[in-house]
């Protein structure tokens, strides 16, 4: 009996030396903050463009990259001299006569390539545009790296004019970008017939008031206020009372993030 209980002691003591001496098993590390749990890079939503120097033939290369649900959506490569490439008949057909090549179909198939790819590494080289297609890869490569941290803008002062009104009123906006961000944004609208701004004409603010209950100055105001916060034109609402001016508003902002990046 004491021979039994002896060996069954020893089996137990070797089974609880086993379990100790067995490798922890580790819960698997999470995925990197930037990566979704297949691997794939996750970028930020928006829209990117990357523009390159212009050749000798004056043509300069730009793409566009939509970001949507942290996947690259929409993607839009050309070259722009007075027009696009793509949109120039004559180009397209000399293009075609003389390499058999339709650029229009080219550029569409880079971009169709890299929402495949998500990566423009993997995007395969096409045949008979080669030139453009090493703009487009370099292009692209520097929009993926301004969608990986959200920042598409280059730092600095965009002032951008638009055209004066019958009433002689010239429309204007001025943004700051810093770090990549939209730091200040002002609007105002400046007199031809004397140096005075809309929102500190005293005359024009008080009859504005008056008429749409609206205060002028404090609108134009919000318009920046509301950029800087949002870092979006789209998410800006103008439709407070000085919806006129806020559509200028809009349209001069798109056109000043344009020279900033």
């Amino acid at each position: 009996m004491k021979k039994i209980f002896s060996i069954a002691l020893v089996v137990v003591l070797i089974v609880a030396m086993a379990a100790g001496c067995a490798p922890k098993t580790e819960p698997a590390a999470a995925p990197p903050a930037n990566e979704s749990t297949s691997g794939e890079t996750a970028y930020k939503d928006g829209t990117y463009t990357a523009k390159g120097e212009t050749d000798e033939r004056g043509w300069t290369p730009e793409v566009t990259i939509v970001v949507k649900d942290g996947k690259i959506a929409e993607v839009k490569y050309d070259e722009a001299r007075a027009m696009n490439k793509s949109e120039d008949a004559d180009y397209v057909k000399s293009f075609k006569d003389s390499k058999n090549v339709d650029v229009v179909a080219v550029y569409k198939q880079f971009g169709e390539a890299l929402v495949a790819a998500q990566d423009a590494e993997k995007v395969a080289a096409v045949s008979g545009a080669t030139g453009s297609f090493s703009n487009f890869k370099a292009l692209a490569a520097e929009a993926i790296e301004q969608a990986k941290d959200g920042s598409n803008l280059k730092d600095g002062t965009f002032k951008v004019t638009g055209q004066t009104d019958e009433r002689g009123w010239t429309p204007f906006v001025t943004i700051t970008v810093k770090d990549g961000k939209i730091t200040a944004a002002t609007y105002d609208e400046s007199s031809s017939e004397a140096v005075v701004y809309k929102s500190e004409d005293e005359g024009y603010k008080a009859n504005f008031k008056q008429i749409n209950n609206v205060d002028v100055a404090a609108e134009f105001e919000k318009f920046g206020k509301e950029l800087v916060s949002a870092q979006d034109i789209t998410k800006v609402d103008v439709t407070g009372g000085a919806t006129h001016s806020g559509e200028k508003f809009k349209a001069l902002v798109e056109k000043a993030l344009s020279e900033a990046k």
